[in-house]
């Protein structure tokens, strides 16, 4: 296998002896980050903070060490080049079974994860549109990524509070689904669809999520993001996921406040599939 593992499993990580239900592992890689950076730490920060969380979910009263999940560790990344990384991570998930959930890492990581699972439909949770055709001479950029999907399936932005003129112009003569973070109460959510869900932590509002590649103000609550989810949830099938743009190298709240998401998407996935 081409992964490697820096700190540990994660905290809820079974041995290789047993099937797992979910396959979990790490994409270190921020070589197109333009703001914030330190996305390649996220990975191992979140396995760091899992370790401090409770395993058992009051709200869903799901225990969730009854989920299997296999952590294969960290992906062995290629800096500097986001051609020839897209490259490697579509050579890895070769060796990747459904569903998984792929930890960042900078945006960028989302689009050959969307091209290997060909959901039906790419749901985007992230303070920015991510629509431009290139940004600063890269078509792989972080900043591209929503972009590069919808050229495969269609893609739904939730939560974005800043966009260029030419990503607004994008979204609307397509006919993109986006809401803001202030329009969340309105969105129609796709029904019977399998679904990819890229979470850009950055969707979070700064005061929640302070170490973020690109942190932008007003952004969502802890629970406005997990009700949106489990609204995604409770409609579809949700194939494989990504959590991306955690700036990090400790547990500190950031992190905290990734594993938790985690932790409770992971709840509300076995609830809405049991």
């Amino acid at each position: 296998m081409i992964f490697f593992s820096q700190t540990g499993p994660f905290a809820l990580a079974l041995d290789f002896s047993e099937e797992p239900d979910v396959l979990l592992f790490g994409i270190p890689y921020d070589s197109t980050s333009s703001f914030n950076t330190g996305a390649r730490w996220g990975p191992d920060s979140i396995r760091r903070a899992s370790y401090h969380l409770e395993p058992y979910d009051c709200n869903t009263e799901r225990d969730l060490r009854d989920i299997k999940i296999r952590d294969v560790g960290n992906l062995h990344v290629r800096y500097g080049d986001p051609a020839a990384h897209n490259e490697i991570i579509k050579k890895a998930l070769k060796e990747i079974s459904l569903p998984f959930i792929a930890l960042g890492g900078d945006h960028s990581i989302s689009y050959p994860l969307v091209s290997y699972c060909a959901p039906d439909l790419c749901i985007c949770l992230d303070a920015h549109l991510d629509l431009r055709d290139e940004y600063l001479g890269e078509p792989f950029s972080h900043a591209c990524t929503t972009r590069r999907i919808s050229e495969i399936c269609p893609v739904h932005v939730y939560g974005y509070r800043e966009c260029s003129q030419e990503e607004y112009h994008y979204a609307r003569t397509h006919s993109i689904p986006v809401y803001s973070a202030a329009d969340m109460e309105s969105i129609q959510y796709p029904v019977d669809k399998t679904v990819y869900l890229s979470i850009d932590l950055d969707v979070l509002d700064p005061s929640v999520a302070p170490a973020v590649s690109n942190p932008v103000p007003g952004g969502l609550s802890f629970n406005e993001v997990t009700d949106t989810i489990q609204s995604i949830l409770q409609h579809n099938t949700l194939v494989s996921m990504d959590i991306c743009e955690l700036c990090s190298q400790h547990a500190d709240v950031s992190a905290v406040t990734a594993a938790s998401l985690l932790f409770k998407i992971l709840a509300l996935w076995r609830n809405v599939y049991e």
